[in-house]
């Protein structure tokens, strides 16, 4: 039997809360048997079996289908090794994130809002619920890595962008310092890599990149991700502002990985790597 069916009989045995809480703990040591930037298969796809049958007690936990959307992305960005393995992972995840939003609009839809509302609205009839800010959140990220997979160009003329925006403008208005400022950052890298389409994406700034950067930065002033993220915004806005960004980038390089995050860190290392040697530093 695969891993898969395996993890899936075993949760099918537990109850519905300790589902919740077993993906949880897969989540957490995702990164046992990673090497470097690359993460094991296992501990991930156990978190999505456990979430998944969750789901499936209960459509309307907010809780679970936050936590399959980031396993989702995390399996996409980080276990997949060819684009065409990652659009087939965001594909799913675009699926599971329609049915995580699904659930949102039911709740919405009790309390008298749409769930098309402004995401003011929205944000203010959800901000008390668990798991409701982080779906928002990581189905704007899953959005992003699926049009980074496709193509920026292609994915903005099919809506992304816009779908991104407000998403991730929700989760921000929800709760900003999520995943340690997740949605300033989603907010800020959209502004810095869309392209300015007329009457499509016009409202893309460089100004806001960098309002949304430094503020996700200022929850984790070591966010390696940040960083590089910011770097690569401030030389797009002003290329004089290239040394302080070497620094940055160069700093963050140096300083340890974080421990919740030994994956996720290596690959922003090997990132930052890689845009020092585009600019020749």
């Amino acid at each position: 039997m695969t891993l898969a069916r395996l993890s899936l009989l075993f949760f099918l045995a537990l109850p519905l809360s300790a589902q919740v809480a077993e993906g949880d703990r897969l989540f957490a040591i995702r990164a046992t048997g990673a090497q470097g930037v690359h993460a094991s298969a296992g501990p991930i796809d156990g978190a999505i079996a456990a979430y998944r049958q969750a789901i499936a007690a209960n459509a309307n936990d907010l809780v679970a289908h936050a936590g399959l959307l980031r396993s989702y992305r995390f399996k996409g960005a980080y276990v997949a090794r060819s684009v065409d393995e990652k659009k087939k992972i965001y594909g799913v995840a675009k699926a599971a994130g329609e049915q995580a939003l699904a659930a949102t609009a039911r709740l919405l839809a009790q309390r008298g809002v749409k769930s098309n509302a402004s995401p003011k609205n929205v944000a203010e009839a959800l901000r008390a619920v668990p798991g409701a800010g982080s779906i928002y959140l990581w189905d704007s990220i899953n959005w992003g890595e699926w049009a980074l997979a496709y193509g920026k160009l292609a994915a903005a003329r099919q809506g992304a962008a816009d779908r991104i925006l407000r998403e991730a403008t929700i989760a921000h208005l929800i709760d900003p310092s999520l995943e340690l400022g997740a949605p300033a950052r989603v907010l800020g890298r959209l502004h810095d890599q869309t392209p300015r389409i007329p009457f499509l994406t016009g409202w893309a700034s460089s100004k806001e990149a960098l309002k949304y950067l430094r503020e996700s930065l200022s929850y984790d002033p070591t966010n390696k991700l940040t960083i590089l993220f910011l770097a690569e915004a401030m030389v797009s806005s002003d290329a004089k502002s290239k040394p302080e960004a070497i620094r940055m980038l160069r700093n963050a390089i140096d300083d340890p990985l974080h421990s919740e995050y030994l994956v996720e860190d290596a690959a922003a290392v090997a990132d930052a790597k890689a845009l020092l040697k585009r600019w020749g530093a």
